[in-house]
């Protein structure tokens, strides 16, 4: 037992910090990948909705020649799911947010656990040093990757669901008036 806390203490605060800063770089590059994702979404319904314009004269709907007219509902569908796959990859990284204070706190109980068999004062000071060291940084990366995914990749995420739940209302009307005008 005292081996596993001898470890814990020596290797706390530098498990915490390298994870931390893993969990970081990984969130960010998270959030690049779904800002590409987000861009090309975007674009993909613009071009989408140029295929169909309205003629100043007639006021009728007519069909654009655009050679980006490829772009289908399936294709949209294509990037959604990529897209999906990626907030999958960030729901894993948001997951680990939360073990960070934890490890902090595993450090602390070590520390304090050393610090009751300790037999003289410079070695109780050094166990209570592993217990709030370890809690303070578990404690920063918490805060400092919350902060991260709140501000970047989570505002990502709700914009492309809105640009989507956009396309999907749009997608019903259409299919609804095509529907009107079979019927007529």
């Amino acid at each position: 037992m005292e081996q596993i806390l001898q470890f814990i203490s020596n290797h706390a605060t530098t498990i915490i910090v390298l994870s931390g800063i893993a969990v970081a770089a990984g969130l960010m590059w998270i959030g690049v990948k779904l800002d590409n994702h987000k861009t090309k979404i975007k674009e993909a319904l613009t071009r989408r909705n140029r295929r169909y314009v309205a003629n100043a004269d007639t006021r009728e709907i007519e069909e654009n020649e655009d050679q980006d007219a490829a772009i289908t509902p399936d294709t949209i569908r294509k990037y959604e799911m990529e897209f999906n796959r990626t907030c999958s990859w960030h729901g894993m990284l948001t997951q680990l947010i939360p073990i960070f204070p934890l490890l902090g706190i595993l450090g602390t109980v070590a520390g304090l656990m050393l610090e009751t068999k300790a037999g003289d004062m410079t070695a109780m000071l050094g166990s209570l040093d592993v217990a709030l060291v370890t809690t303070f940084w578990g404690l920063i990366f918490a805060i400092l990757l919350k902060i991260i995914e709140a501000v970047f990749p989570s505002r990502v995420i709700y914009d492309v669901e809105v640009m989507l739940d956009d396309f999907d209302k749009k997608m019903s009307l259409a299919e609804m008036f095509q529907n009107y005008r079979a019927q007529q």
